[in-house]
Formats: C-alpha cells, structure tokens, sequence
C-alpha cells in the first residue's frame, strides 16, 4: 500500500515538473491606479518554453475591455488606436522579454483592464498568448485649478487713476507755463541790458562830443 502511494505521489511530482517546463505567460499587475490627465506605466514580463527561431520576429500586442477586446496597440507593425493617438509609448526591446507600457495624459474612458499578448516564431512554428486576466487601471480625477479671474477695476482705482492723469496734465501745463514766462524773462532782460547799454554808450559819446566842442571855443576865444 505504501509503495503504491509512493508512486502516485512520484507521478504528480513529475506531472507538476513538467507543467512548469512547458509553462508560458504573461505576468502583468492585477490593478494600478492614475490620476486623470497625468501618466501611468503598465510593467509586463512573458515566459515561454521553446526554442526561438533564427528570426524570431517577437511582437508586442494590447487589447483593452476584455480578453478578446479590441488592439489598441501593436509594436509590428506599428499601429495605435485612435483614441490614443500620441498617447501610447512602449518601452520594449526584442528579445527582451520585460517592458513597460506607458499611457501619457490619462482619461477618464481609459479606465477599464488591459491585456498584453505576446507573438514570436520558435522552431515549433508561430506561438501567440497573452495574459489572461490583464490589469485593472482606475483613474482617479486630477485637482482642479481655476483659471484666473479677470475682474475690472473699481471705481475707486478707476477715480485714482483719473485724478493722476489730471494732476499729471496740469503739472505738465505748468511746467510749459513756466518755462514760457522764463523764456519771456530772460528775452526782456536782455533787451533792457541792451537798451541800457545802448543808453550808456550814447552818453559817453555826447559828453565827449561837448567837451571837444567846449575847448575848441576856449582856443578860439583869445584869437579874437
């Protein structure tokens, strides 16, 4: 009887052996979390028992809403779906078998689960499977940030500013007044100075004129 146990147990053993040689997936968060308008990455990883080909041509595909949903992306050849046009980004580099999915400027209908599927050509022939229950992505709404406000002035900026203007305008007045009247100063001066001058030159040549005439009298006076 314990032999025959034995046997059973070496059986299963080898079975779960050989489950885990010939196991291939693809290894995905069961749920991530974004907030709306920023950017989330999806990490994945695959695994697979065979051989690759010479060329093993390896592809990158995403479907999203369910496990047969629709492609939203496809590394080759290279293809986005349209509502997410500029918007997806992977970051993976055949044969690597590890990447990231990057989702830039998250929306609130992108909330829903994402499945990663893998094709690549092995010397068995073409080989294609994809993560069975993919990752749940929840998006969170962003804060909100008002946009800032354009109020007009009160009436008391509205007074303020119209009483600078006045005061400005009439300095600017008085300052035109003043240098006219210091122009017109400055002109009348000069005149008098030389109607003054003109006066005191005049002077001096008629008192010359007199005392020249006065001693040609006194020399013509005794002649006589």
């Amino acid at each position: 009887m314990a032999w025959i146990l034995l046997l059973l147990m070496s059986a299963a053993c080898l079975q779960a052996g050989s489950n885990r040689v010939n196991a291939f997936g693809v290894n995905q968060p069961a749920h991530l979390s974004g907030v709306q308008g920023s950017s989330i990455e999806i990490p994945f990883s695959f695994y697979f028992p065979w051989e690759l080909a010479e060329d093993p041509q390896m592809r990158i595909l995403w479907r999203w809403k369910n496990y047969h949903g629709e492609f939203i992306y496809n590394s080759t050849p290279p293809f986005i779906h349209k509502h997410f046009k500029k918007r997806l980004i992977l970051n993976w580099t055949p044969p690597e078998t590890s990447g990231v999915l990057k989702i830039l400027n998250l929306k609130k209908k992108d909330q829903t689960v994402y499945f990663c599927r893998v094709l690549l050509n092995t010397r068995e022939g073409i080989k294609f499977w994809q993560s069975i229950n993919g990752t749940n992505l929840t998006i969170t709404p962003g804060e909100h940030i008002p946009a800032p406000r354009t109020t007009s002035p009160s009436p008391t900026s509205a007074t303020s500013a119209l009483t600078r203007t006045a005061l400005t305008a009439t300095e600017g007045k008085k300052s035109r007044k003043n240098q006219t009247l210091g122009l017109g100063t400055r002109v009348g001066l000069a005149v008098a100075a030389a109607v003054l001058l003109a006066g005191v030159l005049g002077l001096t040549v008629f008192l010359r004129w007199r005392r020249r005439k006065g001693q040609r009298t006194k020399a013509e006076t005794p002649a006589r």
